[in-house]
């Protein structure tokens, strides 16, 4: 029984991860749609419930009609009662669509836009300077950025200009927040930004405006394709270029390989020297690939220091061959400051055409934490015992939190394996999400989150439990905590904030 209760919540996951996907794309071919009905249906028999089924049932019916494309307000509207369904039956288990990144030093008088936001299922994170913005870099996937007036005002211009920058590249829509200013308002719109709030605008008005701008993201982000900064495709053009080489596979039975390479000690070049020093090493990386490879190779940007290739070989050993090459070349090159970089390349090949993207793109990464784990600067090829190794990450509670909420039902992670502790245990991990209360955050003005900050053998960030929403919660939001809960903890609550944090991670 309790191994069936296990399989059930993995596949409701596995189900929330298509979801969450669909909800993200401007339109979606029919085709894919019926394979999810299809998905439904399977998952209905194995739980024994006739919801997915009838859902199924009420697809086939409705897109019977429709063409080839099926437009982002269809797909919202076929999703909504799975959408319910899913989200009812566990607390933790909430469907979540955009992130939307405030900066603000006034966090107190957003809490209510932070809620309502998360009422609508957009995930949400506060920075309080622009500093601290740039620093998290392609790190954080971003849907829609809010600014606070006041934050523009008192920052450096090259600052401000550098993160308009970013946001231009990405096509991400900017929100200013400020006075009912007419002079205010066109500086804004002078400086670049897609729309402007004032206090006039009640949240019922932001939430309409801000559908609108992400309505727009989806549509421009769906026609660009290419990463301005490297010049490599970008993640939009992903989903077509894996179905055309499929299709490929199918009729000229031509295998193909997917391979995912990572910088090495990336975080350790931007710290030591400047994120303008990191831009030129991803762009000069991304030459040098192109250089390596075949014209007919397909190089993307997969995220901040991670890129991906799609190309042609026969079996596991020629894939692996060719991208040595590639790793070869990088090792030996001399890149800005007389820097020597290298990289680490895990890959899978894809020999059925049924082979599903995220599936391939999970065994790409599993493989290329292999490389990381046995020394880096070198290329693993995915088998199936690579699945069985994954860097251990650590989520640390306070101890008298810890024993009242142990054990913690998490979900999967392509890279990582979570391991639930106490906060005093001292075992540590590259990567590690702390609980714990505010005042123990806060005390010395902060110093814990400072020396986390700082620290160059891994990722630490924090949840506050906070027993309310004051102005010391709102100066620890602003200066990097993750997230909140209030006192009492509530384990729901707890279970969703660490979900979200855990399918942030790149």
């Amino acid at each position: 029984m309790e191994t069936e209760q296990k399989e059930t919540e993995k596949q409701i996951h596995q189900t929330i991860l298509m979801v969450e996907r669909l909800l993200r794309m401007e339109s979606v071919p029919k085709a894919e749609l019926l394979v999810f009905s299809q998905w439904l249906k399977r998952f209905s028999k194995q739980d024994q419930a006739d919801f997915f089924e009838r859902q199924a049932a009420r697809w086939a019916s409705e897109l019977e009609g429709e063409t080839e494309e099926v437009t982002h307000e269809q797909i919202e509207k076929l999703l909504a009662p799975v959408i319910d369904h899913l989200s009812a039956r566990s607390r933790k288990k909430v469907i979540r669509k955009e992130m939307i990144l405030s900066v603000t030093k006034r966090f107190l008088d957003n809490i209510q836009w932070k809620k309502s936001l998360e009422n609508e299922r957009y995930m949400t994170r506060f920075f309080g300077s622009i500093e601290d913005t740039l620093e998290v870099g392609y790190d954080l996937h971003v849907d829609a950025m809010l600014i606070d007036h006041d934050i523009i005002r008192t920052t450096d211009e090259a600052l401000v200009q550098k993160l308009i920058k970013k946001v231009e590249a990405s096509f991400i829509p900017l929100i200013i927040i400020g006075p009912n200013d007419v002079s205010v308002r066109q500086s804004c719109y002078a400086l670049g930004t897609d729309d402007y709030w004032d206090e006039t605008v009640q949240i019922e008005e932001r939430q309409i405006r801000l559908k609108r701008l992400l309505r727009k993201l989806r549509t421009v982000s769906s026609t660009i394709l290419v990463d301005e900064l490297t010049g490599a495709f970008n993640r939009k053009y992903l989903q077509n270029a894996y179905r055309r080489r499929t299709s490929r596979l199918e009729r000229d039975d031509q295998l193909f390989a997917l391979a995912i390479f990572d910088l090495d000690h990336f975080k350790g070049i931007n710290d030591l020297h400047g994120h303008p020093t990191g831009d030129l090493v991803l762009a000069e990386l991304a030459v040098l690939t192109k250089q390596a490879i075949r014209q007919e190779d397909e190089l993307i940007r997969f995220g901040g220091e991670e890129f991906m290739l799609l190309f042609s070989a026969d079996h596991a050993d020629h894939a692996a061959d060719m991208m040595e090459k590639v790793r070869a070349r990088i090792e030996r090159h001399t890149f800005p400051n007389g820097l020597k970089i290298t990289v680490s390349i895990g890959l899978t090949v894809i020999d059925h055409p049924t082979m599903d993207l995220e599936e391939m793109t999970s065994e790409a990464d599993e493989a290329l934490y292999q490389a990381k784990r046995n020394g880096r600067n070198q290329v693993a090829a995915y088998t199936t015992s690579t699945a069985k190794e994954k860097i251990t990450a650590l989520i640390k509670i306070e101890s008298q939190s810890f024993e009242q909420l142990a054990p913690l039902a998490l979900p999967d992670h392509a890279k990582y394996h979570f391991q639930v502790t106490p906060y005093e245990e001292t075992t540590c991990a590259p990567l590690q999400l702390c609980v714990l209360p505010l005042h123990q955050l806060a005390a010395n003005d902060f110093k814990l989150l400072d020396e986390w900050k700082q620290s160059r053998e891994g990722i630490i960030e924090a949840i506050a439990i906070a027993p309310e929403e004051n102005q010391v919660l709102g100066h620890a939001l602003e200066r990097g905590v993750t997230d909140y809960c209030l006192s009492p903890l509530d384990r729901d609550q707890l279970e969703e904030q660490i979900r979200q944090w855990i399918i942030r991670l790149p």
